[in-house]
């Protein structure tokens, strides 16, 4: 395990044996991959200091974690797929790593996914019915001023299966906006918020989604 990046091999209900991924139920065929030749793949596409826009540490942390639980099962689903994780327990290898921006509150979390092709499919449409269904992030918990608005976020064209999200409002009483941007390359995924108090800089997101994205179909 690489220091400050938590990698992570998901089997669901199903069984890693002898470096083989076998996803229960899931179609055999040319889609599925060696699981730990896929965990080196999803590694070597992770930004390094060179890649990182200015401003960002190059010292990654653990995968995000969402400031806050939010209500209703779409909400937490979209803001756990932000973190690169999965939205329910099926077979799969991802990474996830954040790097520390030098503005106030700013990090910046990066998740990757590999999948069958088949469920890569079915993973982002379920992440873009889920998006449809959070119109506004809020926290549950009684006294605390949490709440986030999505509206679209306009980005330079990226990809085919992209969707990607401001969220704005705030977070404990204080000004937040998040950025997320979601792609499907092949059986790839590809997911990335972008964090701060009060504004988050468009452009710092649309040159990671970008690298990102062309990292992942090359």
């Amino acid at each position: 395990m690489t220091r400050g990046i938590r990698f992570a091999v998901a089997a669901g209900v199903c069984v890693v044996l002898a470096g083989a991924l076998t996803a229960c139920g899931a179609e055999a065929g040319p889609a599925r991959k060696d699981a730990g030749t896929e965990l080196a793949r999803l590694r070597s596409l992770l930004p390094n200091a060179q890649q990182l826009p200015d401003g960002f540490s190059a010292r990654p942390g653990e995968g995000w974690k969402p400031p806050f639980r939010p209500a209703g099962r779409d909400c937490r689903l979209v803001l756990g797929m932000a973190g690169g994780g999965a939205p329910r327990r099926t077979p799969g290898v991802r990474v996830a790593a954040t790097y520390p921006g030098d503005e106030l509150g700013e990090l910046l979390g990066v998740g990757l996914a590999s999948y069958t092709g088949v469920d890569a499919e079915h993973r982002f449409d379920e992440l873009t019915e889920a998006l449809e269904g959070c119109p506004v992030a809020r926290s549950p918990l009684p006294g605390r001023s949490t709440s986030l608005r999505l509206s679209s976020l306009k980005l330079d064209a990226i990809g085919d299966d992209v969707q990607a999200k401001r969220l704005r409002g705030r977070l404990n009483g204080y000004p937040y906006e998040m950025h997320m941007v979601f792609a499907r390359i092949g059986g790839t995924l590809v997911s990335l918020v972008h964090t701060g108090v009060a504004n988050v800089d468009v452009r710092r997101t649309q040159q990671l989604a970008q690298f990102l994205v062309e990292q992942a179909a090359r």
